[in-house]
Formats: C-alpha cells, structure tokens, sequence
C-alpha cells in the first residue's frame, strides 16, 4: 500500500512535465530573421497564456489583433513577417495576405493559400506558391516561374525539365526523405561536378516517380 502511495504522485508528476512539454507556443516573426531564428514575439503559452492571437480571425484586414487581458494590440500586416498558431503551423504575410509554410527548413519555401471559388459551388481551393527565401518576393508555384526566379541556375533548371513534367507535380512530397521532391532536386543541383551528372545519370536510367 505504501509503495502504491509513493507511485501515484510520481506517476502524476511524470504526467504534467509530459502535458507541459506538448504545449505549442503561439506567436508572431517580426522580421524574416526572426523567423529564420525560431524566435517569436507576443507568445501565447497554453500553460498560462498572456497574449492571445486572432490572426486568423482577421484575414482581409490591414491589421492582425492581440489580446492581453483588457488591453487589445494591433499590428500593420505589411510591418511583420508574419506568425506561428496554436497548431504549430507557421504563416508569412505577404501583401497583406496570410500564406501558410509548408516547409519552414528547407530552402525553397513553399506555401498554400487558400482561395474561396463559387462556381459551380463554394468551396476553398489551394493554390501553391514558393520564394527563394524568406526575404524573397511570393510567386505562383509553376516551373516557369522557377525557371525565371532560378534564372542564373543552369544545373537547377535543368533538373527542373528532368523530374517535373507538370506544375502539379511540383508540391510532391519525399516522405522517405522528408523533404520536397523539388528541394532534394535543388540540394542535387549543388553536388560536385561528377555527383551531379550521376545522379543525372542514375534517374535517367530508370522509372522515377514522375515517369
């Protein structure tokens, strides 16, 4: 019986440092290097919250809104790089609207906004964009613009014609890698000279996915 008593609380204790540990900080990226840097303003724990972000609440105005306590802050879109919600998911404003990161560490960014379309019924739509960086300019994913963005890019360009015969094959996800079927081509295109026309080599020679 005494051991069941010493168990207990150990047990309940083990518990709360597991629940605290899965909290999600909540937050906003001041800058794109505070986003590079994982580092978030106005944070919104769940274990004892301060701030509490509507981002979300206010996609077609200029302005995001913080609460905390009876005090209400509000920040210009175009002023910040964007911010992180409760769900870990990570958004970039960029001309005012809120483009989701797909994939906040790998070096092309990907994003997924949606879009509201009424005919023939009203349902959203994803459409995908990338920038080269998080301090570059949003572009419609399609391998033209790809294409114009990596202009100075011969080896990537042509790794682009290789593995991706539509735009929609684009957003294809390694998931044995995990990573973007388009960054592994990318990180590919910055091999040595002789890794490189293997590699070119080697998927040339057999079935990949996108054949």
């Amino acid at each position: 019986m005494k051991t069941a008593i010493l168990v207990i609380p150990f047990l309940l204790i083990s518990w709360i440092a597991e629940l605290n540990a899965q909290v999600t900080i909540a937050g906003i990226y001041l800058s794109a290097n505070d986003f590079i840097n994982n580092k978030l303003s106005f944070k919104n724990n769940k274990a004892g919250v301060t701030y509490q972000l509507c981002a979300e609440e206010q996609m077609n105005s200029s302005y995001i809104k913080i609460m905390t306590g009876n005090d209400i802050i509000r920040l210009k879109k175009d002023s910040i790089f964007g911010y992180r919600n409760s769900k870990h998911n990570s958004f970039r404003f960029y001309k005012k609207t809120a483009y989701e990161i797909l994939n906040p560490s790998e070096p092309i960014l990907i994003y997924c906004c949606a879009s509201s379309v009424t005919m023939p019924a009203s349902y959203p739509e994803k459409n995908y964009y990338f920038s080269l960086n998080p301090f570059s300019p949003v572009y419609p994913l399609t391998k033209r613009n790809l294409e114009i963005v990596f202009n100075k890019d011969d080896r990537f360009k042509e790794l682009l014609k290789v593995y991706f015969h539509s735009d929609d094959e684009l957003t294809v996800y390694d998931s044995v890698h995990k990573i973007y079927y388009l960054n592994r081509i990318y990180d590919e295109s910055k091999l040595e000279s002789e890794e490189y026309y293997e590699k070119i080599r080697e998927y040339k020679s057999k079935c990949g996915i996108f054949y």
